[in-house]
């Protein structure tokens, strides 16, 4: 028992460090954003319960031990395969340019990279059931040991993620593997692997670098780093340094007209600033330009990463605060002269955050007094913009035209977004030359009257004041979607028409998805060769609920605090430790299912009403602890019903219907649910399949009486 027990422990452990490190390396491939977590995790999920639904017909084998010993043998080769695949399958399937996200081309990669080792770790839970000397309820046990794995792997991968490379860290991950094993069976011949793995050890950052330098050929990488937060990578190319952040080019060393636009047009709007705020831009020389206007006495500039500070030059005018921004001006009383975020396009909720009426409102809030300005920049066209582009900085303007009185547009290198209380901003070329400095050669009138001459700015005004208002905030993401638009358009994917009808028909949308949700739970429990549909239904609602509820916590944790991709894994592993405290109630405690649905769906409804209100970061954790703990309490009443039927098989299909019902959530509601309706609307409609089993729990009871 204990021995098989520490296995399930093992196996627990495997699957968390290893499909986080991989989906970390994933995002950072493909400019991951929250459709990449869901396609995924979803992914993973399918497959592992496909590998244990294929257990099933191995159950009544002789020699189990073997068979184990050989899965988590390969596994010690499979998952660091699988990591260095990555780079190659994106290169041939998911990037188009280096830039845009490929969605059937990500399928494929994140399919092609999970499929082995997720197979292998579904394969394997059923068969470690069946090792288990209990015949009360093993696989009850057997749920609560791989979920206490993924805990104790969930506490490892936080402290190896500060001091370790990736790669690294999965060397280090076969080296606990192959001891385990070794101590379970005692197979002499695992001793081999064990110190190959440990010589390797050492050498395994410089192999990773080695190989992942070839990636920005023919540029030299100079660095490569990770951190919890994400990677910086410096390469070099005829004397200039680039930075590259997960993946994407944000700064180099030659990108003095760039930093001059940007920096200069806003300066230019306050008469004397002294304090300043700066979110973007320290790499690409935003500071030096901004040190040239004598009044400036302190700039405090907002990084997560102390990677990318390193890179920049000591300077006493600057203080580095380690802070996400909405968290940083949400918990700072400090006013600023001037405030200029320079961030990416929308492209995902996280970026999405900082386009919103909700974020123009705090920057308000931190502005000193009425000669105070607030910027910031967005992508647009050199000299035109496309329907998608115009749709996008139409969004933004009107957004944040809500919160400042006196808006102005510069059509600079991207379009700059000036508000202010005061009417000292201006966008007229003669205002703007009186009050240039002189101690610039570049940035002088003819680039003024180059960006700001009467005929550019109206073509660029009349393009995005054409459009129907719509306001971008958390709720409804806009800007966000309409980013997403301008990918898919040029991918050739025409998803305008769609995205049109789903909004407009959003009833029949969300039947149409009910239709799917039921047609497939009904194929999966004749696919496992089960009677029991109602609850196996209700295990493939319950499962694709509570997974969804961990996507949406996820992002509103990102929204409020910025650096989801280094607290993915402590929402699983938090979510875990729920699940199996709730599987320990289910099995000791007589509530009776509807109560366990109804706490389940009042949960949901309390989320709702605190959706707009930035809680403390622990509250996520406990809204993430809680779900898992319902869905836990719930899944072990429904196993118990399975087993008196169908015996130790229920491990497969029971292994089976809950991870299928986790893929279909993320598939469905990750990818379109969420981004085309929003976060509130996801919660009501997971809601109201909560409350279909709610009510089909008295259907059955009255039949049966």
């Amino acid at each position: 028992m204990k021995r098989t027990g520490l296995l399930l422990l093992l196996l627990g452990c495997v699957s968390i460090i290893g499909q986080t490190v991989l989906l970390r390396e994933l995002l950072i491939e493909v400019r991951g954003n929250e459709i990449v977590f869901a396609i995924y995790l979803s992914l993973w999920l399918f497959l592992v319960s496909i590998g244990s639904l294929i257990a099933k017909y191995f159950l009544g084998k002789k020699q189990l031990d073997r068979i184990i010993t050989a899965i988590f043998i390969m596994l010690c080769f499979i998952i660091p395969a699988q990591f260095l695949s990555i780079t190659h399958l994106v290169k041939a399937f998911a990037i188009v340019s280096g830039e845009m996200i490929n969605i059937p081309g990500l399928f494929l990669t994140a399919f092609i990279v999970l499929l082995p080792g997720s197979l292998l770790t579904g394969f394997l839970f059923p068969l470690l059931c069946k090792q288990l000397p209990s015949r009360k309820q093993p696989v009850h046990l057997g749920y609560i040991l791989e979920c206490s794995g993924i805990i104790c792997g969930g506490i490892l991968l936080a402290i190896g993620i500060h001091f370790l490379p990736h790669f690294s860290i999965l060397i280090i991950l076969n080296i606990i593997i192959l001891s385990i094993v070794f101590y379970v069976f005692r197979r002499k011949y695992i001793i081999i692997f064990l110190l190959l793995f440990c010589l390797f050890m050492p050498f395994s950052g410089r192999f990773f670098q080695e190989i992942y330098a070839k990636k920005y050929e023919p540029q030299e990488l100079l660095l490569t780093g990770d951190s919890r937060y994400g990677r910086l990578d410096i390469t070099s190319s005829n004397l200039q340094k680039n930075y590259y952040w997960n993946g994407e080019l944000f700064a180099n060393s030659q990108n003095d007209i760039y930093a001059q636009q940007l920096v200069h047009f806003v300066m230019l709007q306050h008469p004397a600033p002294q304090n300043i705020l700066l979110v973007g831009g320290l790499l690409n020389g935003f500071i030096d330009e901004i040190e040239l206007y004598p009044a400036v006495s302190q700039i405090d500039y907002l990084e997560l990463d102390k990677n990318i500070t390193r890179q920049a030059k000591s300077d006493s005018l600057v203080n580095y605060i380690y802070k996400d921004v909405v968290d940083y001006l949400n918990s700072t009383d400090k006013k600023y002269d001037l405030i200029l975020i320079d961030v990416p396009d929308p492209s995902s909720l996280n970026l999405n955050r900082f386009y919103t009426e909700d974020f123009f409102e705090l920057i308000k809030s931190r502005m000193s007094v009425d000669s105070s300005v607030a910027a910031i920049t967005l992508s647009s066209g050199t000299n035109f913009m496309t329907p998608d582009i115009e749709e996008l900085n139409a969004t933004v303007y009107h957004t944040f035209s809500r919160s400042f009185p006196n808006v102005i547009l510069i059509p600079s290198v991207k379009n700059i977004f000036i508000g202010s209380s005061n009417d000292f901003i201006s966008n007229n070329v003669e205002i703007l030359s009186s009050r240039i400095l002189r101690k610039r050669t570049w940035f002088n009138e003819t680039v003024i009257f180059e960006k700001c001459n009467e005929l550019r700015k109206k073509q660029m005004i009349s393009a995005i004041t054409k459009k129907a208002p719509q306001i971008n905030n958390l709720g409804n993401p806009v800007a966000y979607l309409a980013t997403l638009r301008m990918w898919t358009r040029k991918l050739g994917i025409r998803s305008d028409k769609y995205i049109e009808f789903i909004k407009k028909h959003f009833i029949l949308s969300f039947i149409c998805v009910f239709a799917v949700l039921m047609f497939t739970s009904m194929l999966a429990s004749t696919i496992s060769r089960s009677r029991l549909f109602r609850t196996d239904f209700s295990i493939f609602i319950v499962s694709l609920v509570n997974f969804v509820m961990q996507l949406i916590l996820i992002n509103l944790f990102q929204v409020h605090f910025g650096f989801a991709f280094w607290a993915v894994f402590i929402f699983t592993s938090v979510f875990m430790l729920g699940l199996t405290a709730g599987f320990i109630a289910g099995k000791a405690l007589t509530v009776p299912l509807k109560i366990l649905l109804m706490l389940n769906a009042l949960l949901i409804g309390l989320l709702i009403l605190v959706f707009d209100s930035k809680l403390f970061l622990i509250t996520y954790f406990g809204f993430n602890f809680l779900f898992a703990f319902m869905e836990g309490a719930v899944l072990s009443i429904l196993l118990k019903r399975k087993f008196k039927k169908e015996k130790i098989s229920s491990s497969s299909t029971f292994y089976f219907l809950d991870s299928l019902g986790a893929t279909t959530g993320g598939l469905l509601v990750g990818v379109i649910i969420i981004p085309v309706f929003g976060l509130k609307s996801s919660l009501l409609f997971l809601s109201f399949l909560l409350g279909v089993i709610f009510i089909s729990s008295f259907i059955r009871v009255r039949k049966s009486a």
